[in-house]
């Protein structure tokens, strides 16, 4: 019956061809076309049966004749020198192997994103060669430069197994401080590549659902939920390495001999804010030498948080709102207005510190956990059961909203969660359990009577 089937597909690939024969619409020449057609049609119908080794030769010469034809000659080709590579001999493993890092180059071509077809040879390459760390982390380091001299980035899959890459490569080479440095490079790359998309994504999720286009909805919420497991992948992976007590020796002696280096300045800076390292003296001190040197939008916003760890929260607010006001960049403006929240909150002006985590929010829709997270700690300041009721509502929301501040929206939640009246409590003062109640003062708004008990 298959065969039945192949010879029915390929006597009408080549009616067709014949028809089309002066069209020269895939390949070189007229000819090419109708070869490219009756491969491509041939290796589909053994693919479809998953018949990998029978489809493997009509797909090469589809490759070969027409290597622009379809996105499926690379994505099923991926598939099918796999199940070659996987199933072959060990003396034959190398010819399938290079035949996968031609297939690369061909795809780069093809897509014109070389860059990632550079990251996929790396990828193939800790699939089967796993034990060359220093191949892999090149590849991907490769891919990287390829991608910052056409203007563009790593699919943040990619952006992730670099990191990955480059910490085998680095355990495996049993790095020196001074090497180290190079992995919160990479973590740096990653982490602000994978922050800009899920930015884009969030906002455009947002905007989609003021417009109830449920299709849109669906792709763009996938789209927001895959980079969100990127980063807590990167998270994952650079953990162990980053600690402000490990962070610390990477830099302090390059920060000790060249002081006012702005490039290193810069690194010390994103890095050690990206790690919570704010109240680290190195971190007080390059902050300071940078915005002497630079002053931006940026550096008055570091200059807050900096001040911030150190206790000085009348002095930073100035800083923030500086930054908040004058920054063009929208991820800086939502840092400003976040940390200025938190400011705020440390001196007690909670309603003006709810409005700033507010317009962080406004500023980028990717924020609303993290938002929520320091409004409920303010709820949670606040005094009276109404306050616990709306904060345990606030950390809830947050913890809905991104599973990365989970763990201290629950805090809050436990803590707000004590401070909840006794059934009994209730039932004197002739209320209801489950029932609804306005909430006074600066957080107003209603919530629900609930009990600890």
């Amino acid at each position: 019956m298959k065969k039945i089937t192949l010879m029915i597909a390929l006597v009408s690939l080549l009616t067709l061809g014949t028809k089309d024969v002066n069209a020269q619409r895939f390949g070189n020449t007229p000819q090419d076309s109708v070869e490219c057609l009756m491969n491509n049609s041939l290796y589909k119908e053994f693919y479809k049966q998953k018949a990998y080794a029978d489809a493997y030769e009509p797909w090469k010469k589809v490759l070969e004749i027409c290597p622009k034809y379809h996105i499926n000659t690379y994505l099923q080709g991926y598939n099918i020198l796999v199940n070659m590579y996987n199933s072959a001999a060990p003396a034959d493993k190398e010819t399938y192997f290079n035949e996968m890092l031609h297939m690369f180059d061909k795809w780069g071509e093809f897509d014109g994103e070389v860059w990632n077809a550079t990251a996929r040879k790396a990828e193939w390459y800790e699939k089967c060669k796993p034990n060359e760390k220093e191949k892999i982390y090149n590849l991907y380091k490769e891919a990287k430069e390829i991608a910052d001299k056409n203007n563009s980035v790593l699919d943040q899959q990619f952006c992730a197994k670099y990191l990955k890459a480059t910490i085998d490569y680095l355990v495996a080479i049993k790095a020196n401080n001074e090497q180290m440095s190079v992995l919160f490079d990479v973590y740096d790359y990653a982490s602000e590549s994978m922050e800009q998309l899920l930015t884009q994504s969030s906002n455009e999720l947002d905007e989609a659902t003021q417009k109830n286009d449920t299709k849109a909805m669906t792709k763009l919420q996938k789209e927001v939920d895959n980079t969100r497991s990127n980063i807590a992948t990167v998270e994952r992976l650079i953990e162990p390495f980053a600690s402000c007590e490990k962070i610390v020796p990477i830099y302090q002696d390059r920060f000790n001999s060249n002081p006012n280096d702005l490039e290193l300045l810069k690194k010390i800076t994103t890095n050690m804010e990206r790690k919570g390292c704010t109240s680290e003296e190195l971190f007080l001190n390059a902050t300071e030498n940078l915005h002497k040197l630079e002053p931006t939008p940026k550096t008055a916003s570091l200059m807050g948080q900096m001040l911030i760890g150190r206790g000085q929260y009348a002095e930073a607010i100035k800083y923030l709102e500086e930054a908040e006001k004058t920054a063009p960049e929208t991820s800086v403006k939502t840092k400003s207005a976040l940390a200025l929240a938190n400011a705020l909150l440390k001196t007690k002006n909670y309603s003006a510190a709810r409005e700033a985590a507010r317009r962080a929010v406004n500023y980028d829709k990717s924020y609303a956990g993290k938002a929520s997270v320091l409004i409920a700690n303010m709820y949670l300041a606040s005094p009276g059961r109404e306050a616990a009721w709306a904060a345990y509502d606030e950390a809830a929301r947050a913890k809905s909203l991104d599973p990365s501040v989970a763990n201290d929206a629950q805090r809050i939640m436990n803590a707000a969660h004590s401070r909840f009246p006794l059934k009994q409590d209730i039932f004197f003062e002739g209320k209801s359990v489950g029932a609804g109640v306005g909430v006074g003062g600066w957080i107003g708004g209603s919530t629900t009577i609930r009990t600890r008990d």
